[in-house]
């Protein structure tokens, strides 16, 4: 009887301390508030207590996102281009709480308000500055551009820790992708020809001084090795015999 009037008590106790807690799961921060205002410092993952409305918790998550994604854009001769990529982010722990308030209540909402916007202008702002062509034969050093314009404005906007845009590839309209393929094989057969020529030089070259190398001499030892004794002298290097040697 005494037993259970002690037990009482601290079961009750501990049943309201169990009730008035939550786990924050990890992956993910707290967001507090009280009284329905959100405070500035987010809570780590583990068990917090709560004492709704003094104090409550939401949780947002703070997992790195993978974001594949295809942005439709227009080149400086004013060609239709497909920029596909994959950006990869999270939200800054830190800045959770305000991104909370400001932004939305979920990654979705902080994505499609913060992230992705960035994502499209910077797209926009680096294809619009190039011609079609550059972009197909310089594609490393426009994703680089693209990624740096990214970082730019992340960094601005704040709340996002950005951590990649792996751009996977550059598409264009079928008639576009047709007429470039069309002027690389043209530029290859131009090329092949000039090497054609530059070859045929060098050979007209060699040729030339060859040519110039048979001297008088060459050609009188040439018609000696080629004499066939059938004359008293050998010919001269004009193809005709010497006078004929005293006997």
């Amino acid at each position: 009887m005494k037993l259970s009037r002690i037990f009482a008590p601290l079961l009750l106790i501990f049943s309201l301390l169990i009730s008035g807690c939550t786990i924050v799961e990890s992956g993910n921060v707290g967001i507090v508030s009280s009284f329905g205002k959100v405070q500035p410092d987010p809570v780590e993952p583990g068990i917090s207590l709560v004492f709704p409305p003094i104090r409550e918790i939401n949780q947002l998550s703070i997992r790195t996102v993978a974001l594949p994604q295809e942005f439709t854009s227009l080149t400086k001769d004013s060609q239709k281009i497909i920029v596909a990529a994959t950006a990869t982010f999270s939200i800054a722990p830190d800045a959770a709480p305000q991104a909370y308030i400001q932004i939305g209540r979920s990654v979705q909402a902080i994505q499609n308000t913060v992230v992705q916007p960035v994502l499209l202008s910077a797209v926009k702002n680096v294809v619009s500055k190039y011609a079609m062509t550059f972009i197909i034969e310089n594609q490393a050093t426009v994703a680089t551009e693209i990624k740096q314009d990214i970082i730019k404005q992340l960094q601005q906007a704040g709340y996002i820790n950005f951590q990649d845009f792996n751009v996977t590839g550059f598409i264009l309209d079928p008639d576009v992708q047709k007429a470039v393929e069309q002027k690389q094989i043209a530029i290859q057969e131009q090329e092949r020809k000039r090497t054609e020529l530059v070859t045929a030089g060098i050979e007209a070259d060699r040729l030339k001084a060859l040519d110039s190398a048979l001297t008088e001499r060459i050609l009188m030892k040439q018609a000696i090795d080629k004499w066939d004794g059938s004359s008293l002298v050998p010919p001269t290097a004009t193809g005709q015999s010497n006078i004929l040697l005293g006997k």
